[in-house]
């Protein structure tokens, strides 16, 4: 997991390219330093390489609640955009294990005076911290440390234990519930990345009875299952599950956008 903690110049309030960003969106910068930080620390806790598959640029400013701010940082080459997804250029000089290694390990030579008595205690600290890591998520699956890591999500300031995504069950659910949607072939990272994402968005989802009632609630629409003709002749759409789980898509059928009226 990335950690809950990344590095910030001391000068970045008066950096050449945050000044560039504030003026493009007519913004002060401090809030254009907080736009900048929203971004790194979601890179930062949902990506060990600086790349997250799935992404683009509208997706992350829905995130930060910006308009235009993902873009405004492509421009200056804060930011990347690529067929895959997003990236952060030079991510591991700043951000991920690396960076904070590196730090870490800055720290410990300038400091020097760590004595061995002490250097025991906080092995020992550390080894109990990764002991009591060791849990059970709500879906009943013991995980070991190492895993939990990759399970814990920080909620101010503290561990909270999250349910890894089931993917196979809820596509199966999926093919279940929505015969007429087209059926999931290969299952790629991003498409993962995605339905990863919305079951992490809210504790609610992170059970497969949401899951079953969303399937349930999509298929009363006949847009969305390919009950509706097209006009122009076409096929008639048919949403698929990585469709639907695209943030912007997700959003509208629960707001019942796509239903002639909203019962979700």
């Amino acid at each position: 997991m990335a950690g809950d903690w990344i590095k910030m110049r001391t000068d970045l309030f008066t950096h050449p390219k945050v000044v560039r960003i504030a003026s493009a969106l007519k913004a002060d910068r401090l809030r254009t330093v907080g736009g900048l930080m929203s971004v790194w620390c979601l890179f930062d806790a949902h990506s060990t390489d600086g790349h997250l598959e799935g992404y683009d640029l509208g997706t992350v400013d829905e995130l930060i609640g910006w308009q235009g701010f993902s873009a405004a940082m492509k421009t200056v080459g804060w930011l990347d955009e690529n067929p895959e997804g997003l990236a952060l250029p030079e991510f591991d000089k700043h951000n991920g294990q690396s960076a904070k290694r590196r730090a870490q390990d800055s720290d410990r030579k300038r400091a020097g005076r760590l004595s061995a008595s002490d250097a025991d205690k906080n092995g020992t600290r550390e080894e109990k911290r990764r002991e009591e890591l060791t849990t059970t998520t709500p879906n009943g699956v013991v995980v070991d440390s190492d895993s939990a890591d990759d399970l814990l999500g920080a909620a101010g300031g503290n561990k909270q234990p999250k349910a890894a995504c089931p993917h196979q069950q809820i596509i199966a659910l999926y093919h279940e519930l929505l015969p007429t949607c087209p059926t999931v072939g290969e299952w790629t990272a991003a498409r993962a990345q995605q339905l990863r994402t919305r079951w992490n968005e809210d504790p609610k989802r992170q059970n497969l009875d949401y899951w079953r009632r969303f399937f349930a609630y999509v298929g009363q629409s006949a847009f969305l299952t390919g009950r509706v003709p097209s006009r122009d002749g076409r096929k008639a759409f048919c949403a698929d599950l990585e469709w639907i789980c695209k943030l912007a898509n997700f959003t509208k059928i629960r707001e019942g956008k796509y239903h002639e009226e909203a019962t979700a």
